[in-house]
């Protein structure tokens, strides 16, 4: 409190831009604690293939596109096959673990195709993260490792390392469109319109069909949510997210989808990228403009916790993660689910900051007010003070170095609306590239 109070005090805070941004949006994420490591450009790996020089060459563009540091792209020795062995996987794991900066690491790009898999069971996104499966495969319907991190909140800091592959379902050329895709919705707060299609395919729709309604009830008034029966989805041109239940998807070539747009399908082999004959591959998803899609590798059955929870990704996403912690935390059991797409896209920030000039203005967004009333403890949800709603505090942080910085706290007013001046600074022209902001709610 003492602080809250001094930070009241201070004179205007400096901020790192350039009047060369005017007007730029600037990226605001939700955080969890002043210690965490943030998701940003400085703390992602970049893994390429040693034996492909088309991942070599793709991890360098992408590494240019977000800011990366050349220091954060690491070669691992591969084959270029579709699956690879678990003894050479357990030896390129041990490399990478043991790499002097793969502590400050927050999670990882995997500038590749090839391979997909570890042996026939485990997705490569699952084994970069969780580590080579231990357990006993017998047949198929197997319960697998759980997702520390399932049902995290926003911001939260992460028990693993999460991974995705950054593959566009073509050539070099496809993979970079992906990765300028996902960068180009940066901030950008959409009015896009989510999709959840209920087919009657039961065992494959009907799994999410209750989190679907949960998400239209909890999330319709920040964005578009519709909820229809339907055997395809066709003729949408603002499509930000898209989820369905069905083994093969028709009509994607009709649908525009904006940047930073989810896509997935429930059913067995949609992450079976380079052999599924016989269900649409999720890289079709990728292919017809999504930035992030998810499926299986091998036949998973249909447990609801080993696919994206439609609820818990999209208000996740909303509320200022990235795609990929967004995808990460609404899966229970991600050991055979590969993650496809652009790791680093956050289309929604939970404030809206722009520059103008040498001047940082923060004012509140459509996000804003739900993500500080879930943030907030049950305890001070009960709080009012003179009939009045009780206000929100938080601290604002600079978190482009991948740690948050302290820079002022706030208070706003409990009624906060879209619009409402949340506060503004004045800036110098320091360190400018790559200015992002986080959000620490108090108490």
């Amino acid at each position: 409190m003492q602080r809250f109070l001094a930070a009241l005090l201070v004179h205007p805070i400096l901020f790192v831009t350039s009047s060369a941004l005017a007007q730029s949006p600037i990226t605001v994420l939700p955080l969890t604690a002043e210690n965490q490591i943030v998701l940003a450009p400085t703390t992602l790996g970049i893994l390429v293939n040693a034996n492909d020089q088309q991942s070599i060459e793709l991890g360098q563009q992408y590494a240019r596109i977000r800011g990366v540091p050349p220091s954060n792209i690491i070669k691992l020795k591969l084959p270029r096959v579709n699956y690879v062995a678990r003894h050479l996987m357990v030896r390129e794991l041990e490399r990478l673990h043991h790499l002097p900066n793969y502590s400050r690491l927050a999670g990882f790009a995997l500038a590749f195709d090839k391979p997909y898999r570890v042996d026939s069971n485990q997705s490569i996104t699952s084994a970069i993260s969780q580590g080579i499966a231990t357990m006993t495969w017998k047949g198929s319907c197997n319960v697998t490792q759980q997702n520390p991190d399932a049902g995290a909140p926003p911001g939260a800091s992460l028990h693993t390392k999460p991974a995705m592959l950054l593959f566009g379902g073509g050539g070099l050329a496809e993979s970079v469109a992906v990765a300028e895709r996902g960068k180009s919705a940066d901030a950008a707060d959409p009015l896009g319109e989510v999709f959840f299609v209920k087919t009657s395919d039961v065992p494959r729709s009907g799994p999410r069909e209750a989190s679907m309604d949960r998400a239209q009830a909890r999330l319709g008034q920040e964005i578009a949510i519709t909820v229809t029966k339907a055997q395809t989805l066709s003729g949408r041109s603002n499509v930000m997210g898209f989820q369905i239940g069905l083994p093969v998807l028709k009509d994607l070539d009709t649908l525009h989808f904006l940047p930073g747009a989810f896509a997935d399908h429930l059913t067995s082999f949609g992450g079976a990228i380079g052999d599924n004959k016989t269900q649409t591959a999720i890289t079709a998803l990728i292919r017809a403009g999504a930035t992030a899609s998810f499926g299986t590798v091998r036949e998973p059955c249909n447990f609801p916790g080993k696919f994206p929870n439609p609820e818990r990704l999209l208000s996740n996403y909303l509320h200022g993660d990235s795609i990929l912690e967004a995808y990460w935390k609404s899966i229970d059991m991600v050991t055979e689910g590969l993650l496809v797409g652009e790791p680093l896209s956050r289309p929604f920030p939970v404030a809206d900051a722009r520059l103008d000039g040498n001047v940082v203005t923060v004012k509140a967004n459509r996000h804003t007010k739900a993500y500080l009333e879930n943030a907030r403890s049950a305890a001070q949800d009960m709080v009012q003070q003179a009939g009045q709603a009780a206000s929100f505090d938080f601290g604002m942080y600079d978190v482009q170095r991948g740690t948050p910085r302290f820079l002022r706290d706030f208070r706003v007013s409990g009624d906060l609306k879209p619009g409402d001046l949340i506060g503004s600074f004045e800036v110098d022209d320091s360190n400018m590239s790559g200015l992002s902001l986080g959000i620490l709610p108090r108490g």
